[in-house]
């Protein structure tokens, strides 16, 4: 296969994956929303719990998932 073809496909699969990235943005928008209502859930319920605004901040971005 020459270096042109190669090209071809390696751009083809780019704008493929570019496609397929663009076309799951509303899910992510909707993963996004949730995601920052639970961690308003807990924050809240820290605070009702007695943690200061600080702690009850700290906790939830202690439980934020790190890959």
């Amino acid at each position: 296969m020459t270096d042109q073809a190669k090209n071809i496909i390696k751009d083809a699969h780019t704008e493929a994956l570019f496609s397929a990235a663009h076309a799951a943005l509303p899910m992510v928008v909707r993963q996004a929303a949730l995601a920052a209502k639970m961690r308003r859930v807990h924050y809240d319920a820290s605070i009702a719990e007695g943690f200061t605004a600080c702690e009850a901040l700290t906790l939830c971005i202690a439980s934020i998932p790190r890959k």
